[in-house]
């Protein structure tokens, strides 16, 4: 339990089990577990997830008009899924209505994870649009006019005003479009099994290898060939930074989530010892290695006063091996 400072000098008592984390969705649903007494690490929520992924997502008449994800899609509702935990996202058409029936649900005691676009969030403060971002809201504040949140690395909780939420869990920009999306469950009552987190991998490892050219590994491919359309954006050094930020900084705890994900077989080891014994670590570390040092380009990139194609593009091709190595070696599982 934890006292939480408001702005207006009153305090409030707000039992909630938030924790600072490195990315939104696992740490969100770790405190969401924790709540009803599930305790798992963060790294090991986000491999429960299958959470590796590679989206290549084009966006045009915009800021980003190209932009490379590197998380999967529907991650959060992969974890609940692989523990055999019944998942549905709740959604609306109507603002007011999710609005209603989030103040439902925490009136009941339910916190609620909840998709995001931080454009909204005030304490933000974000100029670019960057929706699928996953919160918990916990309870009301005390004047009722907001909600308490947890989010990410942030100690304790935020307020934050209804109006202000009520935008923000609404988004139509690809790929992360949703639509109120709740899930608020009222207990859950699971146990994770070597069986479990072997099909976990499993499915990561097919979901990255079998993709298109705009999804999986494939899509590092289409990304590389598309170097000369990123050359010829006016603003192509942002175009980088966004890119690195995207890989490196925005919620991923580095190197596009690898690194935690390395954690993730880490800690599995302990119940599959084949993990370890298949050298799937070491694969991953690699990984997150080749991840970081394509980052690494980028940010520098976005320095120069040159597109650095041919140096992005090696370091694109570095990353593919690098996956390529990792998956087909998880695949033997």
């Amino acid at each position: 339990m934890q006292v939480v400072k408001q702005d207006n000098s009153s305090t409030i008592d707000v039992p909630h089990t938030h924790r600072p984390g490195r990315h939104c969705g696992s740490s969100a649903i770790r405190d969401l577990l924790e709540f009803h007494g599930l305790n798992l690490t963060e790294a090991f929520c986000f491999g429960l997830g299958a959470g590796l992924g590679i989206t290549y997502v084009e966006i045009p008449d915009t800021a980003t008009p190209f932009i490379v994800h590197v998380r999967s899609m529907g991650f959060e509702e992969r974890v609940f899924s692989t523990l055999g935990v019944p998942f549905r996202w709740e959604t609306w058409q109507d603002k007011s209505a999710a609005a209603d029936a989030l103040d439902n649900h925490l009136e009941a005691g339910r916190p609620a994870l909840l998709l995001t676009d931080i454009y909204h969030l005030p304490y933000f403060k974000s100029s670019t649009h960057f929706p699928g971002h996953a919160i918990v809201a916990w309870k009301h504040a005390r004047d009722k006019m907001s909600v308490l949140v947890s989010d990410t690395e942030r100690p304790g909780l935020i307020e934050v005003p209804h109006s202000k939420l009520s935008e923000a869990r609404f988004s139509l920009s690809p790929p992360f479009i949703h639509h109120g999306s709740l899930f608020a469950p009222e207990y859950i009552d699971v146990q994770v099994s070597a069986e479990k987190v072997r099909n976990a991998i499993l499915n990561n490892a097919q979901s990255l290898k079998q993709g298109n050219q705009k999804k999986g590994i494939e899509a590092l491919t289409t990304w590389k060939q598309d170097l000369p359309r990123w050359k010829a954006f006016e603003k192509w050094p942002w175009l980088l930074r966004f890119a690195y930020q995207v890989i490196e900084k925005r919620g991923t705890g580095g190197s596009g989530f690898r690194a935690m994900y390395s954690e993730f077989l880490d800690e599995s080891s302990g119940i599959l010892p084949e993990i370890k014994n298949m050298g799937l670590v070491v694969l991953m570390r690699r990984s997150a290695t080749a991840w970081s040092y394509l980052a690494d380009c980028l940010r520098e990139g976005s320095e120069s006063e040159t597109f650095p194609e041919k140096k992005i593009g090696e370091a694109i091709e570095y990353v593919r091996e690098a996956e390529l190595r990792y998956v087909n070696a998880a695949l033997e599982l």
